[in-house]
C-alpha cells in the first residue's frame, strides 16, 4: 500500500497541459489514487467556481485550496474551513498606486467573486494570454469605475489581488520592486503575464499543512505537484514534493522529485511512481 495519503496539485502548467486539458492519464491517475483512499486536494490561484468544470463535476474532490491559500474550502459541505486575506485598506491603498502603473491590469478577489475596473475589462485583450484567460476574465469578473472607493466602501477582506501585463520586462520589475513597497504582502507569479499577491499567510505551503492537520495526517504522507513559483512553499512543505519538468527553476531546485512536463503526462507518471 502507498504511504501517501494526500495528493495536492496545482491545475495550470501541472495537472492540465498547455491547452489546458485534463488529459486522459492524468484522469485516469486521479481515480486509481482515490479509489486507494487518497484524498485529491486542487491547489490552486483560481476560486472554486471557475475550476475547470471536469473536475469540479468529477466527484473525486472533497477539499481543494484555492486562491493560492487564501481559502480552504470544503466542497462537498460547500463551506469554508478557514480563509486569509488581505485586510480592505491595505488593498485599497494598493489599488490606489496600481492605477499609476502604465501598462498593467489588475483586479481583486473578494468573496470568490473577481472584481476588475470597468476600462480593463472592456480592453482585456491588452492584457491577457489565449483564449483561456480572456474568457475566464469576461465570465468571471464584475466590474466596478474606480477599485479602491469600491473597497473602502464594501468594507470587505480581498483574497488575492492579481495583476496582468505582456510587458515581460516591466511584469519581472515589479515582481522586484512591489514587494519593497508593500512588505506585507506576498507576490507570486503562476503564469507568464501576471502577478499574484496574497496576505503572507495565503500561502499553498502553510494552507496544505493546515489541511493535512484538519485531516489529522502526517505532512511526510503529503504528495505535492507544481510548476510556478506560488507553488515552491508546498512542495517544500510535502512529504514528497514534485516539479513538473515545465516548472520554474526556483520549483525546480525546491522539489524531492522532477517529473516529466504537463505536456507528457508528468502528474501521472509522478502518482505511479509514489502511489501505485
Amino acid at each position: 500500500m502507498s504511504d501517501i495519503k494526500l495528493i495536492a496539485f496545482d491545475l495550470d502548467d501541472t495537472l492540465f497541459n498547455s491547452k489546458k486539458e485534463i488529459t486522459p492519464a492524468n484522469m485516469d491517475a486521479l481515480e486509481r489514487a482515490a479509489k486507494m483512499g487518497i484524498e485529491l486536494v486542487p491547489t490552486t490561484g483560481r476560486f472554486w467556481s471557475i475550476v475547470h468544470e471536469k473536475l469540479r463535476n468529477s466527484g473525486l474532490i472533497n477539499y481543494a485550496i484555492t486562491l493560492n491559500g487564501a481559502e480552504i474550502f470544503d466542497v462537498k459541505q460547500n463551506k469554508s474551513i478557514a480563509k486569509f486575506e488581505i485586510p480592505f485598506k491595505r488593498a485599497a491603498l494598493m489599488a490606489r498606486v496600481f492605477d499609476e502603473i502604465p501598462g498593467i491590469a489588475y483586479d481583486c478577489i473578494i468573496n470568490s467573486q473577481g472584481y476588475m475596473r470597468r476600462d480593463f475589462y472592456e480592453t482585456a485583450k491588452d492584457f491577457t494570454i489565449g483564449e483561456w484567460q480572456y474568457t475566464m476574465i469576461k465570465t468571471s469578473r464584475k466590474t466596478v469605475d474606480n477599485m479602491s472607493e469600491f473597497l473602502l466602501n464594501q468594507k470587505m477582506d480581498v483574497q488575492k489581488m492579481l495583476i496582468l501585463t505582456l510587458d515581460n520586462k516591466l511584469r519581472l520589475e515589479l515582481l522586484r520592486s512591489l514587494p519593497a513597497v508593500f512588505p506585507h504582502n506576498l507576490f507570486t507569479t503562476s503564469v507568464p503575464n501576471n502577478i499574484e499577491i496574497n496576505d503572507p499567510n495565503a500561502n499553498k505551503g502553510d494552507a496544505l499543512k493546515f489541511l493535512a492537520k484538519y485531516l489529522k495526517l502526517d505532512i511526510n504522507s503529503v504528495m505535492a505537484f507544481g510548476d510556478g513559483t506560488n507553488d515552491i512553499s508546498m512542495i517544500k512543505s510535502a512529504g514528497v514534493g514534485v516539479a513538473m519538468q515545465n516548472a520554474c527553476q526556483e520549483a525546480l531546485n525546491a522539489a524531492d522529485y522532477i517529473t516529466s512536463s504537463c505536456d507528457d503526462d508528468g502528474v501521472a507518471k509522478g502518482i505511479q511512481k509514489f502511489c501505485f
